[in-house]
């Protein structure tokens, strides 16, 4: 059966059969066949140097299969048209396994946070729904050690209605007016719309520190056996929790979800308080990717001004990362910078599948100190885009986030960045909006500019004082958020351009974009014309950044800080040794004049640089 073995690779129309490669990299192991299975094991190099064969690295892969009632007869796969799918996966680095004796120790305890009969209808498109949970009665300390996603059918498919979910500790804080006394109030609750100040209390809002983290394609994680987070035990310990869970329903399903986490606790303390926190870009409209890119970045910045002010001495400890983009997403990474050199990537993903976002263990922990840069470096591909994305929280705006497991654990919940707002729109030639100031403008943004309220406040039934969430008035709210014209499947981009502070924003000066939204001035610029659109992505890279370092903790602040892009020396990564692919990464790396020369001039060129490199030690 497997001696008949052949190393092909696609066609260039994907719509014939695989054409046999010139070289067989591909090595039959063994093999064997029953009723109901047939397994095969096989080798290759991680380099081939074959150019029809994919360098195996840290990348994300898509395993391609298929199968037949018959074995093919000289290569041909007919029959195996119906019966054929793919799979994203990490080849290398290590695995997150539940401990081997789980199920045999008495010790290890399951707490389920779920919601509870989230009903999604037709109508929404997009939807953030948060839920107060009740922390388990722990008299002493405890360790989660790893926690699963339960997901309902609906998000166990192809296509799950479930986008992600994070689980949040809450903080004591609470604002004037709260009541204390209805924090148990909302767990009883079914729950309310996230990121709306009519729909969720104010008091949520110290919600910020996550302890779990799932994407749409994990499973979860498991953390190393020195580490875990800690829950329950004394006074200081956080008693309630938010799950928010991310519905995206763009194929009009109609559901009653129950999705949620099973975190795995024990109380055997390991030796290590280990804590979660997220990094990148501030979800804002001054995060914007234009349209008909190829590749185009935003990079998210966590300067010294946080990691001076809050880590300890002897730095943190990162153990894992999850990386997390919506459907534009194309690469991303977690970049490391020290005394004005960047480190190794923490982690790197150059074939992001935002469908695929497991979190990523370590091979080896990364140590980042005091004063460093954590960098998210994203990358986005918006070809068939016809309009400027921005950021936000549809899967039809755009994220550019890291979610870092790492210890001893420290007050920290958040790290992130953003244009500052006079330079955003400074960059695009634009220095006065009519009725505001820059100042007046730059408070919406960083306090007001809320942009998951989609709809006229009117909307929304107001709530009773002091914050109670009546499940009453909650599925009246969200009754009118279904019923309202302007949401729906069809309109939903529309809406969210339509709502974005930068359509309410009308430019005055300068005079020749006067009366122009400042959304419409962005759809008028000639995104079409390469040079225009990379000074515009070096200008907000390398400009200014503000950053903002979120703590849990009262006893800590933290001020804003703005700052220019830090000057480095970038990592580079070991060369491929195969010609060919040193040929491409050099052809991909050149300038946009070199690229001008013929083929032979160009060969000629690489040529010389691989004599200079490989016969004489240099490279220039």
């Amino acid at each position: 059966m497997y001696n008949e073995q052949e190393d092909c690779h696609g066609s260039k129309d994907n719509h014939h059969m695989p054409v046999q490669d010139d070289t067989q990299n591909y090595h039959i192991e063994s093999g064997f066949q029953n009723l109901t299975h047939t397994s095969v094991t096989f080798r290759r190099a991680l380099e081939t140097c074959d150019p029809h064969d994919v360098i195996i690295g840290s990348d994300t892969m898509k395993i391609l299969w298929s199968y037949g009632d018959r074995d093919p007869v000289a290569g041909s796969l007919k029959g195996h048209s119906g019966n054929r799918g793919a799979r994203s996966i990490h080849f290398l680095g290590p695995m997150f396994r539940r401990p081997a004796d789980a199920l045999q120790r008495d010790d290890l305890r399951q707490w389920d946070v779920t919601v509870k009969n989230v009903s999604i209808d037709t109508s929404m498109d997009t939807l953030y729904w948060c839920k107060i949970l009740k922390a388990p009665t722990l008299r002493e300390k405890h360790h989660i050690i790893g926690y699963e996603a339960l997901l309902t059918k609906e998000s166990s498919t192809k296509q799950p209605l479930v986008h992600h979910m994070t689980l949040f500790e809450c903080s004591t804080n609470s604002y004037p007016g709260s009541d204390p006394n209805s924090w148990d109030v909302w767990v009883k609750s079914s729950g309310a719309v996230c990121n709306s100040n009519l729909l969720t209390p104010r008091d949520w809002d110290s919600c910020i520190t996550p302890v779990a983290t799932w994407g749409v394609g994990a499973s979860g994680q498991f953390l190393p056996e020195h580490i875990g987070i800690p829950i329950g035990g004394d006074k200081g310990a956080p008693k309630y929790y938010m799950l928010e869970v991310h519905y995206d329903n763009p194929r009009a399903k109609r559901v009653l979800d129950h999705s949620g986490f099973r975190i795995h606790y024990t109380r055997h303390v390991r030796k290590h308080d280990a804590g979660m926190m997220i990094s990148g870009v501030s979800v804002s409209d001054t995060q914007m990717i234009p349209p008909g890119q190829k590749l185009y970045r935003n990079v998210g910045i966590c300067g010294p001004s946080c990691t001076g002010a809050v880590f300890p001495a002897e730095g943190i400890n990162i153990v894992s990362a999850a990386l997390h983009s919506h459907v534009a997403g194309r690469k991303m990474k977690l970049r490391h910078v020290r005394d004005g050199k960047e480190l190794p990537r923490i982690v790197e993903d150059d074939n992001y599948n935002h469908n695929f976002q497991q979190v990523r263990q370590l091979e080896n922990e990364t140590s980042v100190l005091p004063g460093d840069y954590l960098i998210t470096d994203c990358a986005y591909e918006t070809v068939g885009r016809r309009r400027p994305t921005l950021g936000g929280y549809s899967t039809k705006q755009e994220m550019c986030l890291s979610f870092i497991t790492y210890y001893p654990k420290i007050e920290l919940a958040g790290c992130y960045s953003m244009t500052p707002v006079k330079e955003f729109f400074e960059t695009f030639g634009v220095f006065q909006f009519y009725a505001m100031n820059m100042t007046d403008v730059e408070n919406l943004f960083l306090y007001n500019g809320n942009i998951l309220d989609l709809l006229p406040t009117t909307v929304f039934p107001n709530f009773a004082p002091g914050g109670d969430v009546d499940d009453e008035q909650n599925q009246l709210a969200i009754k009118a958020l279904q019923n309202a014209k302007d949401y729906s499947v069809i309109d939903e981009e529309d809406v969210l351009y339509k709502e974005s502070i930068l359509n309410k924003l009308i430019i005055s000066d300068p005079v020749e974009f006067h009366d122009r939204t400042f959304l419409s001035h962005l759809n008028q610029l000639p995104w079409s014309e390469p040079l225009f659109t990379r000074r515009v992505e070096q200008s907000i890279l390398t400009g200014k950044h503000m950053t903002f370092c979120r703590v849990s903790s009262d006893s800590i602040s933290v001020a804003s800080e703005i700052f220019k892009y830090p000057v480095f020396d970038t990592f580079v990564k070991a060369p491929s040794q195969c010609p060919y692919h040193l040929f491409m990464e050099f052809a991909d790396h050149t300038s946009a004049a070199t690229k001008q020369m013929s083929s032979t001039k160009l060969l000629v060129l690489f040529l010389l640089i691989l004599y200079r490199r490989f016969c004489t030690g240099g490279y220039h």
